[in-house]
């Protein structure tokens, strides 16, 4: 398994908890250290393109995007953008504090059984399909 971490302030104290939480949570659950990709986003609104840049670019199996919930603008701004990533590229994205991460990871197991329980002529490549 291969997880993205996106974290939006990266010396805030809510990252300094729970990125470290976040990463041994993925290796306690399987995942190699050098599978787990962490990349910062300078603002709660550029997480959508972090994302992105995720799902597109890389072979990550799911997104953990460590950050506050509120309820500003930018925040709902950002999980309508996140929902909509989901939704067109097939992938898992989990948002919260470090225990998204097990979120992630229990997402990705149920999307490969029920791939593996698909007939063979309609389960398509989750990774082929954009």
């Amino acid at each position: 398994m291969k997880f993205g971490i996106v974290i939006v302030d990266e010396q805030s104290s809510f990252v300094h908890r729970n990125l470290p939480a976040a990463v041994e949570t993925l290796r306690a659950l399987g995942c190699a250290e050098q599978n787990i990709l962490v990349r910062h986003a300078p603002r709660q609104y550029n997480v959508t393109m972090m994302t992105q840049f995720f799902a597109e670019y890389t072979d990550v199996d799911a997104v953990v995007i460590l950050t506050e919930s509120n309820d500003t603008p930018e925040y709902r701004a950002m999980l309508d953008g996140v929902t909509k990533l989901q939704i067109a590229w097939n992938m898992p994205v989990c948002i919260g504090d470090c225990t998204a991460a097990s979120e992630a990871v229990e997402m990705v197991s149920v999307q490969n059984e029920m791939e593996a329980a698909a007939p063979e002529n309609i389960s398509p490549d989750r990774k082929a399909i954009n």
